[in-house]
């Protein structure tokens, strides 16, 4: 016990020291502009190459793949909001609102960033397993995984903070109960809040945005020191989101006799 404990203390160490910098795995802007090219890639050539073929099953696949994610998303939420609390009372509330030294986005909260950031690269996997099993691949949901890999990285590579640590936490909430609804259905379990984690998403990104807004109009008053660029981008993109996701539930919720189809975000 006490082996475990002591490796407990080290790790906690390693996370409370750690470090955005160019020797970070993933950390040049090669990796995220490739990954989502080759991304586009992948998925067009798996579409053109399942259209002859019978789809896969891949149940056993499917059920690893989500139950990973929800325990790796529940992570992210618990780990990013107990980092969330302890600088909030070493350095006030308001330095999760404005960025206080210009590297904000290191130790325990960076370091839940950064993980966030990783999770972008597994997700990409959704959309391999619905190629192969031949589901409907819309617009919405191949632009949200090709966008995401990029922004979190110029979230990291800026040390843009307030926006961040805020998408972690609600996104990996909103993950957590949506790839367990994924589960279920892989299972073959009816759940009766799909149309509601839709909605999730939908606030998910108007509080974001509201955020943002906060940050754009107190960022020369207050000095905060997070880049802009990170901020502009991520201010854009969620309102594409906005727009996409409310046509989207509009779509699939509003019309009668319609059974909507949670999109993976």
């Amino acid at each position: 016990l006490s082996i475990i404990m002591e490796q407990l203390g080290l790790i906690s160490q390693y996370i409370d020291s750690w470090r955005w910098t160019p020797e970070t795995p993933l950390s040049h802007w090669m990796y995220p502009a490739s990954t989502s090219v080759l991304y586009l890639l992948v998925i067009f050539s798996l579409y053109s190459f399942m259209k002859k073929r019978e789809a896969f099953k891949l149940k056993g696949l499917s059920i690893i793949h989500n139950t990973n994610l929800i325990v790796l998303s529940f992570a992210m939420m618990a780990g990013v909001l107990h980092a969330a609390y302890t600088q909030s009372q070493e350095q006030g509330v308001f330095s999760l609102l404005c960025e206080q030294t210009p590297t904000a986005v290191n130790g325990r909260i960076g370091w839940w960033i950064y993980v966030f950031y990783l999770s972008k690269y597994y997700e990409l996997f959704d959309t391999v397993i619905l190629a192969l099993k031949k589901k409907p691949l819309i617009f919405l949901h191949i632009f949200h995984h090709m966008a995401m890999v990029p922004v979190t990285w110029q979230w990291l590579s800026d040390q843009w903070l307030v926006g961040s640590w805020w998408c972690v936490f609600v996104n990996s909430f909103i993950h957590t109960i949506m790839y367990y609804y994924y589960l279920q259905t892989t299972l073959g379990n009816d759940c009766w809040f799909k149309r509601y984690i839709t909605t999730a998403q939908i606030v998910q990104f108007l509080t974001g945005t509201a955020i943002v807004s906060h940050w754009f109009y107190i960022r020369q008053s207050e000095n905060c020191q997070g880049g802009i660029a990170p901020a502009i981008v991520s201010y854009v993109i969620n309102s594409m989101f906005i727009l996409l996701f409310i046509r989207f539930y509009i779509k699939s919720y509003s019309r009668p006799k319609t059974g909507g189809k949670v999109v993976k975000s």
